[in-house]
Formats: structure tokens, C-alpha cells, sequence
């Protein structure tokens, strides 16, 4: 009998499938339903500093009065940042009474605010882990790359000054020397990284000449690029790699596993074919390992990572092979 318990953040799960950061884990009912279905974790819908900002404005909207005075503002600032980080606190307490599976709170940071204070009150109430969602788009013309990484980095020492529990990070693709700053982040003792996060688009809607949003669920072919990232890098980096975005069945998350994840994290597919979708893959990778005898995750866990593998630069240079030798 094949046994799918994984390591992940230091954490012990009974299978490498998480429930990611989503309106599926923004409600005790939600939680609930992931973990009868059969996930290993959830990560709590993250708390966005972006929200708490513009909900505070909104709150002290039309009291201008009071908005001369420097205490006041702040005063009404503060309440509405400590509504909102009192609800999300609520949430954690709930799910860790719960739930038997890890529990990772998740917080969505826009710069080094001072509400990341906040942040080791998510320990104290229980959360197993935080996951650190940041995204800064690159389009200052005058700011460069390295100036970028360095509030990254400047925001984890922070986080980690406050917390003794996990620390991972939900990494974006816009980064121009992505080997060396994924060194930098394991350099910096985060406990893990999420490959990768996926942003929600603005279109054009060009009948209403108006903007519109994007596609929010994600489609199979977006597993490619963690999956590459995921088989280069693992091999060189002490933290867990955590496969995101695209994975929609159980052969998915086996690539995942082969190329050196610790994890996976899912939405759209449970999104789409609803929370049955866990019990499929699970059963989808137990049949897999028994096909080719394997008993634990551990067997087989990275065998076809960069550093592992006979011919290294397959994974560095795929896409001209498969074109000019087939390879499928």
C-alpha cells in the first residue's frame, strides 16, 4: 500500500495537495469542504494590505473635519487596519479548531507596511505557517531590478524578525535573473517558495471601449513554467519548492513531485470540477506509484530535477529539443 504523507514548510501533511489562497479558503464551510475531500493543507485567503488601505480611506471618507487632526486620522486608520486583521485572526482560531490538517495564513503585501506588525499575531493564534504574497509590477522606468529583489528581501527579514513559525513566498515571473534571486531568497532562510503566483489581468473590452477583468481561472498549459522552474531550481535550493497555477489532475502533480516539489497548491481545477477533483488526483498518483512500485513520495521525489538528471541542460534548453528532435 503506497503511503502519500509529505514535508512541506516543515509541516506534515497526509498528501503533497494544498488548497491555495482563494475565496474556497475564505470561509470556515470551505476549509471544511477541502479537508473532507482529501487535501494535506490550506492556505487561508490572504489578507490584502491593498483591501485594509482602501477600506480605511473609505471609512474616514467625508470626515474632514476630523482628518485635520493628526490623531483622529490616525485613530480611524488604525481601527479599520485592526477590523479587518481582527476578522482574519478570527478565521485562523476557527480553522486550527477545525481542522486537523496544517493551517497557513497568508497575507498579500503591497510594500514594508507598518501593519505587517500584525503579523506574529497569526502565530499566537495558531496559524502552522505564513505565506508571504507580493507583487511589485516592474514598470517604474527608473527603478531597477536589483532595487526591486532588495524590498523583497527587506520585507522577509522584517516578517521573520516577527515570526518563529514557516515563512514562504508566493513568487512572481518578473524577475530578469530568476536563479540568482531564488538563491537570494534561500539565502535569507525563507522556509519555502511558491511557484508561482498568478496575477488577474486587465483587458479591453473593445465593443464598450472600457477596461474589463481578465481571465481568472488558470488553464493546464500554465503548469509549464513552475514546472521548469520547479525541476531547475529544487535541486539547488535548501527551501521546499511549492508547484501553483495550472495543475488540474493527478499526472500533474507526479511531474511536480519528479521534478523536486515538496507540494502543490490547486484552486481553478476545484474551482471547475468542484472539491471531488482532490480524491481524483490523489487516487490518479496512488495508482501511479503502485504501477511502478513505489511506496512512499520519497522514493521518487526529484529524480528528474536538474541537478539529478543524466543530461542536465534538458530542462534549460526543452523547448529547442522538443522542436528539433520531437521529444513529446
Amino acid at each position: 500500500m503506497v503511503n502519500l504523507a509529505a514535508s512541506y514548510l516543515g509541516l506534515n501533511l497526509i498528501n503533497p495537495i494544498i488548497v491555495a489562497s482563494s475565496r474556497l479558503t475564505s470561509q470556515l464551510d470551505g476549509l471544511k469542504k477541502s479537508e473532507d475531500a482529501g487535501a494535506g493543507a490550506v492556505v487561508l485567503k490572504s489578507i490584502f494590505e491593498e483591501q485594509i488601505e482602501s477600506d480605511s480611506n473609505s471609512m474616514i471618507k467625508g470626515m474632514d473635519d476630523f482628518a485635520v487632526h493628526a490623531d483622529a486620522y490616525d485613530f480611524f486608520t488604525n481601527s479599520s487596519k485592526d477590523y479587518y486583521i481582527d476578522r482574519y485572526l478570527e478565521l485562523v482560531e476557527q480553522a486550527k479548531k477545525a481542522l486537523s490538517i496544517p493551517v497557513i495564513a497568508s497575507i498579500n503585501c503591497l510594500r514594508p507596511g507598518s501593519w505587517l506588525e500584525y503579523a506574529h499575531r497569526f502565530q499566537e493564534i495558531g496559524a502552522d505557517a505564513l505565506e508571504m504574497n507580493m507583487f511589485i509590477l516592474p514598470s517604474n522606468s527608473v527603478e531597477t531590478g536589483r532595487e526591486i529583489e532588495q524590498k523583497y528581501i527587506d520585507l522577509i527579514k522584517n516578517l521573520k524578525n516577527r515570526l518563529v513559525i514557516p515563512l514562504a513566498l508566493k513568487l512572481g515571473t518578473y524577475f530578469s535573473g530568476m536563479a540568482n534571486f531564488m538563491k537570494q531568497l534561500d539565502d535569507s532562510g525563507i522556509s519555502g517558495l511558491v511557484l508561482f503566483n498568478r496575477y488577474y489581468k486587465t483587458d479591453i473590452d473593445i465593443e464598450n471601449l472600457n477596461f474589463r477583468a481578465g481571465k481568472i481561472i488558470s488553464v493546464k498549459e500554465e503548469s509549464a513554467v513552475p514546472l521548469q522552474w520547479t525541476a531547475l531550481m529544487s535541486g539547488e535550493l535548501s527551501c521546499d519548492i511549492c508547484g501553483n497555477t495550472g495543475i488540474y489532475s493527478g499526472e500533474t502533480i507526479i511531474k511536480f513531485l519528479l521534478a523536486g516539489a515538496s507540494a502543490i497548491q490547486i484552486c481553478s481545477s476545484i474551482m471547475t470540477e468542484g472539491y471531488t477533483v482532490i480524491g481524483k488526483m490523489k487516487e490518479t498518483i496512488e495508482n501511479w506509484m503502485e504501477s511502478k512500485n513505489y511506496t512512499s513520495i520519497n522514493d521518487f521525489s526529484g529524480i528528474l530535477c536538474q541537478e539529478t538528471h543524466d543530461d542536465p541542460e534538458i530542462w534549460e534548453r526543452s523547448q529547442y529539443v522538443k522542436a528539433v528532435c520531437g521529444i513529446s
